[in-house]
């Protein structure tokens, strides 16, 4: 089942959330937005990401939660606390006064929510990137199953209409037949002349071979066959599978309106190509 390029998840994890939106488009384009101090890891969530999509403008987010928001408890650096204890008591015996622990959570970088080691944070960001990852996938699923029910429907009504086009162009050398014999006998009864018939068999003959539409209408079937097949049962980035087929089914119909000589096919003709222009909205929304 295909997936839309549309989608979106997010989750909470290890004082870290992570976000990720996808529209659509052509390409694969992915920007990344992760705090300044862990920006070492931005080549691994890359990495994850290209793996899961193919195809669309996707969005990923990175940001650290509050130490309320993360349920962390706060981590001391000793090490700068006591750099900083140190210069305060000298501070102190310069100028005077007295120094306390509070003088000393004072000064940035003593107490944090996480360690300020990048390669301490770099798993706890891709465990966080790992589930939005599921939740962004499902959501992509699910709209993908959405849009394939949408699009078999409509290759289902394309395909009705073939078959109603077969109908047509099978009687068409008969429909001629008549229409050109009744045009004719108008035409020589205001001349008294008689009408040859093997002259008309043979006319006939030619207007039918230059309208005949089996060629298209075998081929328009079986590339109808092969888009529902890629909707139904494909797997993995069909998008462009399913565009390129599309426009295989567009060049059979339009082939057939230009040299269908029935007003009712020409008008079954405009009918298939409305129906196709919106299978083509759908399935632009397809990875």
């Amino acid at each position: 089942m295909p997936s839309s390029m549309t989608g979106f998840g997010q989750a909470d994890a290890n004082g870290f959330h992570v976000e990720i939106k996808s529209v659509n488009h052509r390409y694969r384009d992915i920007r990344i937005k992760v705090p300044r101090d862990i920006g070492l890891v931005e080549t691994s969530v890359r990495d994850m990401i290209q793996r899961a999509v193919h195809r669309g403008k996707v969005d990923v987010v990175v940001t650290h939660l509050s130490g309320a928001q993360a349920g962390e408890k706060p981590w001391v650096n000793w090490d700068l606390a006591r750099a900083a204890h140190k210069d305060l008591c000298a501070m102190a015996e310069e100028f005077g006064g007295e120094v306390t622990f509070r003088d000393v959570l004072l000064v940035p970088g003593v107490l944090e929510q996480t360690p300020d080691n990048p390669d301490d944070m770099a798993p706890l960001v891709i465990e966080a990137l790992s589930l939005a990852l599921e939740n962004f996938n499902d959501a992509r699923s699910r709209e993908g199953a959405h849009l394939a029910e949408d699009i078999l429907e409509r290759v289902a009504s394309l395909d009705a209409m073939t078959r109603t086009m077969k109908d047509l162009a099978s009687n068409a050398a008969h429909v001629y037949k008549e229409r050109l014999y009744a045009n004719l006998n108008a035409l020589l009864a205001t001349r008294n002349t008689i009408l040859d018939e093997a002259r008309l068999e043979q006319e006939v003959a030619l207007l039918a071979d230059r309208s005949d539409v089996t060629e298209e209408l075998v081929r328009l079937g079986g590339h109808i066959r092969l888009l529902e097949e890629t909707i139904a049962h494909g797997s993995g980035p069909i998008g462009r599978q399913a565009d390129f087929i599309l426009q295989e089914i567009n060049r059979e119909i339009n082939t057939i309106g230009s040299k269908s000589q029935l007003a009712e096919l020409s008008r079954l003709v405009i009918d298939a190509k409305t129906e196709l222009e919106k299978i083509r909205e759908q399935i632009q929304n397809i990875e």
